[in-house]
């Protein structure tokens, strides 16, 4: 009879690996990746997050059945609560997905999350993932389901687990392939003003062009203006640490956008959010991790940028010329670039990113 639970699983990875095998937009990815997922693993409301692999904060998501205010609730607790299978935490983990249930011994209520929005709204256990490529995150889940169904069981937890690398892959191919360069743009930054309620006080008409409608029911790409908002007034209003409130994401148009946000000094619960079109260097950290330099080759990079001499530069590391050397030509061959002004070009210049045209 075991058997049989094993074989569904198995045939259930390699339909995920094979929905994560063609590249298409993450969030079209994730949608996909959801409906094999709850065929096989039942849950009643979904989150399936896309974040910014260096500050982790959360740039777009697909959900399923979670109320709007539910979201920002469960933004606001991620970023400011010290609570248990926090997606930072599950990001160090050795296996990148918890149940709460298993975490807490059963008492759900160790949770702050489930205190304060999963029970009061009737749900019960929960269980989360993370997708990492080595140490990278690009995303997260979060299933939950109702008080009166069973728990997730352990074979379920590992079931998520061994998807995640899949779908991390699929989300990095997916905005590897979209990867583009456009011309100049004349149009600046769009500003939004929010309450510490999520509600959008004021706004300027590039904002929706840019992210879609800020208060829709559901949040989709503008997800990322509540995720800075909610770490602008947690940096601000509680002194709590954590990244900079400020995260790269993709527009509807396929440009890549800068998403930061700030307090506003004397006036009391009002946040300001800058949404404006990335430079390269604001996408080149990104850019690393997509085409999958080591830590070593984006040291190498960073100091070839500066313009440092090649000599200097292996002194600096502690490393032979002709290690550096290895080190230059595998940076070259996977940034695509045949010359050190070539790579500035590609990292250094300013004009926007967005998708090749047609895509």
């Amino acid at each position: 009879m075991a058997l049989r639970p094993r074989a569904d699983d198995d045939r259930l990875v390699e339909q995920v690996a094979a929905v994560c095998a063609r590249a298409q937009a993450p969030l079209l990815l994730l949608e996909r990746v959801a409906a094999a997922v709850r065929r096989h693993v039942p849950y009643d409301s979904a989150g399936w997050l896309l974040v910014d692999p260096d500050t982790l904060l959360i740039t777009g998501v697909y959900e399923e059945d979670v109320p709007r205010q539910a979201q920002l609730a469960l933004i606001e607790l991620e970023l400011t609560a010290e609570d248990v299978n926090k997606f930072v935490d599950l990001g160090r983990a050795r296996v990148p997905a918890a149940a709460l249930s298993a975490t807490t011994d059963g008492h759900l209520d160790r949770c702050a999350r489930w205190t304060r929005v999963y029970g009061p709204a009737g749900f019960g256990d929960e269980l989360r993932a993370v997708f990492r490529t080595g140490r990278v995150l690009w995303g997260h889940a979060c299933l939950t389901r109702r008080a009166d169904r069973a728990w997730f069981s352990r074979r379920e937890v590992e079931l998520l687990a061994r998807l995640s690398p899949h779908v991390a892959h699929g989300i990095r191919t997916g905005l590897l392939l979209h990867e583009s360069w456009a011309e100049d743009r004349a149009d600046g930054p769009a500003l939004l003003v929010l309450d510490d309620d999520g509600r959008v006080e004021s706004t300027t008409p590039e904002a929706m062009d840019r992210l879609g409608p800020v208060e829709d029911g559901r949040l989709d790409a503008s997800v990322v203006v509540h995720e800075v908002a909610a770490q602008a007034r947690a940096l601000a209003d509680r002194g709590a640490g954590g990244p900079p409130a400020v995260a790269r994401t993709r527009a509807a148009t396929g440009e890549w956008l800068l998403v930061r946000a700030t307090r506003l000094a004397g006036d009391v619960g009002r946040t300001a959010v800058l949404v404006e079109p990335a430079r390269r260097s604001d996408v080149a950290p990104l850019l690393l991790h997509l085409h999958e330099l080591t830590t070593r080759e984006r040291e190498v990079t960073g100091l070839l940028l500066t313009g440092m001499a090649t000599a200097d530069i292996a002194r600096e590391l502690w490393i032979t010329p002709e290690t550096l050397r290895g080190h230059v030509k595998a940076v070259f061959a996977k940034l695509g670039v045949g010359s050190r002004a070539e790579l500035f070009a590609r990292l250094s210049h300013e004009p926007p990113v967005r998708s090749a045209p047609g895509s």
